[in-house]
């Protein structure tokens, strides 16, 4: 589903963080989650026939943590399938890139979109282009809105149309939203930190803002939606293989809305997974 989306991942100490917003134009948008033995997905829907697919924002039990933004929509597959692959066949950064790489070789190809990482060794971007992809490596901190930074794709999305764009929006809104973002981001260290980046707001809540609010007439801006869920996971690393998980969620605007934290113990037993897919809101 083609998400107009902020994105942040940051390593503080033994912890990776990994928030997203997400801002859809679709009205009473309610999540569905998959939680396995090897991993938790909150799934993507394809726009073509409304179809639940893919992963939109996930985790694994190997550390990896993972979420999409859209950067243009086309009439190629839902990123989200691709995704999914990635949450279920990778354990590292490198290894997902790889995936990508050998995915697009092959001939396959989607919507163009950012994949947001963070692992034990770092964070992460794979920008996804026309049969492209290029991946972008820190060992501290990420942001990424709705366009790309390092493939040259900013005069075609510049003068994309709307629908192409969706609740992307303008390039420029994108762009000023990032570098918020990004800045706010640099003095983060908790997170309710991330709780608060995600509750910004920017004059008129809108393409520009972090935490987006639906305009009172919605057919005066069609595409710009709102925020209709936040996420926090977060995943602390105390021996090779011994981690802890937990995601915060919250769903509607998270200036208003109340965050809900779960243990996402892979562990757990078939009853008690299922009672957190059947309780997330």
């Amino acid at each position: 589903m083609p998400d107009g989306c902020t994105a942040i991942a940051k390593i503080i100490g033994n912890r990776s963080i990994l928030a997203k917003n997400r801002d859809l134009i679709w009205t009473d948008f309610c999540d569905t989650v998959v939680f396995e033995n090897d991993v938790f997905i909150v799934t993507g829907v394809d726009t073509s026939n409304a179809q639940i697919c893919g992963a939109s924002f996930g985790m694994n039990r190997w550390g990896l943590v993972a979420c999409n933004t859209t950067v243009l929509v086309t009439q190629d597959t839902a990123y989200d399938i691709l995704l999914e692959r990635v949450l279920r066949e990778s354990k590292t950064i490198d290894e997902a890139f790889n995936l990508v790489r050998a995915d697009l070789n092959h001939g396959s190809r989607y919507q163009w979109c950012n994949f947001i990482l963070a692992s034990p060794q770092g964070v992460g971007a794979i920008e996804i282009g026309d049969g492209v992809a290029v991946l972008e490596q820190d060992y501290i901190m990420i942001a990424r809105t709705n366009h790309h930074l390092l493939l040259p794709t900013a005069d075609i999305l510049r003068h994309a149309s709307p629908a192409e764009r969706e609740a992307g929006g303008p390039l420029a809104t994108s762009q000023n939203r990032r570098q918020e973002a990004f800045k706010l981001l640099q003095e983060a260290k908790s997170t309710s930190d991330f709780m608060q980046i995600l509750s910004t707001h920017h004059k008129g809540r809108g393409f520009d803002s972090i935490c987006r609010h639906r305009p009172d007439n919605p057919h005066t801006e069609p595409y710009l939606g709102e925020t209709v869920y936040s996420y926090i996971a977060e995943v602390s690393y105390f021996e090779p293989e011994r981690m802890e998980f937990r995601i915060n969620v919250a769903p509607g605007n998270p200036c208003s809305s109340t965050y809900k934290e779960y243990l996402i113990d892979f562990n757990a037993s078939p009853q008690e997974k299922e009672n957190i897919v059947l309780d997330f809101p």
